[in-house]
């Protein structure tokens, strides 16, 4: 039987006149019944995940690296979102032309940057897949990168910071993020000097050696046939070739850190209209079953009433509040994010916290039911919006190296028991394994003790020199006064 499979396999791949495909289907996942996922491998450096939907005659066409702004060195970050400007805006072409030919075939394009994936999305109607290909293979093989369109994209990404750095919530968020990736001053789009110097050479060989070097995954999403989605990338990628020389490896990530737990860290700004207050839980990866869980907890904590949020806003601690669970590159993490004024106790919010916390331990059975119907409802209808089930693909693949984990974790959402709820709070929700963040102003003090306190020397000497002046003064009046009554006297 083994002679025979190999003689086949001479007939079909090995004889000159014969094709042999370089991609192969690894992994299958159900979504609903219109919808299945099929992922495959088309080389060592590419992975393809299709899913064909015919409800509207158009493709999404989105491609996702495996690194992000949290990936890079310390102090050099900003080169991955500057690539992705020129990638996205440039690629093979003149400066404009691309965007143009998008156009004028009826797409859309964009791209974005996040802390562990670069992505740029492509959208066409149904015949225009393979100008889909072209375009993707082109500007991953030839972006151009010279001294004219660096400089424009210089003007851009410039212009971009300067808008999130009018942001508290932004700023806020970098601070935080920075104590899990152990970064200061972490900012996805770098400093404003260091992207002032970015020059095309050094550009160029980040995006040769760095960038292109990370696993990719293609997502397919729509009105297409697959045999001929799979040819179409098989025969721009499945010959890839990249030099051996110079490369340039992802640095060890210590992430997350570990020094900041337990911790309540603060921050002040003095031009601030509100403090900004962050709390988040280190917990599993997408992938753990205890993530379902964290995911239906975060919809009881965030529920309109009966919950975490309305015990802050409706007794107005805060003036906005959110909870969120997400997955990053090796770890999880449940947070909270709340707006509130400058003069309230995070001593309260913490007791609020934790006291709401204790209540979920005796959850009902009606209110987990509710909670997780809640979820999957959510999911199923991300399913439906083709940009968000690319996006979920997308995030699985760089945070877990599995982009269908979100179809599967639907089944284990399902699994989930009322007793994994208090189970799951003693386990990640406590102090010790959380980190806290204030961005908020500086105390204010009384003008006297703010004077006493920031001015003591000067002050006192001050205050010594009046004293004397006046008990001069005092010593005069008492003389001549002598002297007035003498004369009077005498």
């Amino acid at each position: 039987m083994k002679k025979i499979y190999a003689f086949i396999f001479f007939l079909v791949c090995v004889l000159p006149t014969s094709y042999c495909p370089a991609y192969q289907l690894i992994g299958t996942e159900v979504m609903s019944k219109e919808l299945v996922a099929q992922h495959y491998t088309i080389n060592s450096n590419l992975d393809a995940v299709i899913v064909v939907d015919r409800t509207i005659p158009t493709f999404e066409y989105h491609t996702y690296y495996s690194a992000g702004s949290a990936d890079e060195e310390e102090g050099k970050q900003g080169r991955v979102h500057f690539l992705e400007h020129l990638i996205s805006g440039t690629g093979s072409h003149e400066y404009g032309k691309l965007n143009q030919i998008v156009i004028e075939n009826g797409g859309q394009k964009s791209a974005a940057t996040s802390y562990h994936v670069t992505r740029f999305i492509l959208r066409f109607p149904k015949d225009k897949f393979d100008l889909a290909v072209e375009i993707d293979r082109d500007r991953y093989y030839d972006t151009v990168i010279n001294e004219e369109v660096v400089e424009k994209e210089k003007k851009i990404v410039l212009t971009e910071r300067s808008r999130r750095r009018a942001s508290a919530t932004r700023g806020s968020l970098n601070i935080f993020f920075g104590l899990i990736y152990g970064k200061k001053n972490f900012d996805g789009l770098g400093t404003e000097a260091f992207i002032k110097q970015l020059d095309p050479v050094d550009l160029k060989d980040y995006y040769e050696n760095f960038l292109r070097r990370q696993k990719r995954l293609v997502v397919v999403i729509g009105d297409v046939d697959i045999d001929h989605v799979l040819t179409k990338l098989d025969d721009a990628y499945s010959n890839e070739q990249i030099s051996g020389e110079s490369v340039i490896e992802l640095p060890d990530p210590h992430y997350p850190s570990y020094e900041v737990l337990g911790r309540r860290l603060k921050r002040t700004v003095k031009s601030l209209s509100l403090t900004r207050f962050r709390k988040g839980w280190y917990i599993p990866n997408l992938g753990h079953r205890d993530y379902a869980g964290l995911l239906i907890l975060e919809r009881i904590l965030e529920r309109s009433s009966n919950s975490l949020k309305s015990s802050m806003v409706d007794s107005g601690l805060a003036k906005s509040f959110s909870m969120s669970v997400n997955s990053y590159k090796g770890f999880g993490l449940i947070s909270c994010y709340a707006e509130l004024s400058h003069d309230t106790s995070r001593n309260k919010l913490h007791t609020v916290i934790d006291a709401e916390l204790e209540k979920l331990k005796s959850i009902s059975e009606a209110e987990l039911n509710a909670a997780r119907n809640q979820q999957l409802t959510s999911m199923y209808s991300a399913f439906y919006n083709r940009l968000s089930m690319a996006s979920s693909f997308g995030r699985a693949f760089a945070s877990a190296n599995d982009p269908l984990l979100y179809p599967k974790l639907i089944k284990d959402i399902e699994s989930i028991r009322r007793d994994d709820i208090p189970r799951i709070i003693n386990r990640y929700l406590r102090d010790y394994n959380s980190i806290t963040h204030s961005l908020t102003v500086p105390e204010k003090k009384e003008l006297l003790p703010r004077i006493l306190s920031e001015y003591r020397i000067p002050v006192l000497a001050l205050a010594g020199v009046g004293f004397l002046m006046l008990l001069g003064g005092f010593i005069v009046m008492l003389v001549w006064g002598g002297k007035k009554l003498h004369r009077k006297f005498s």
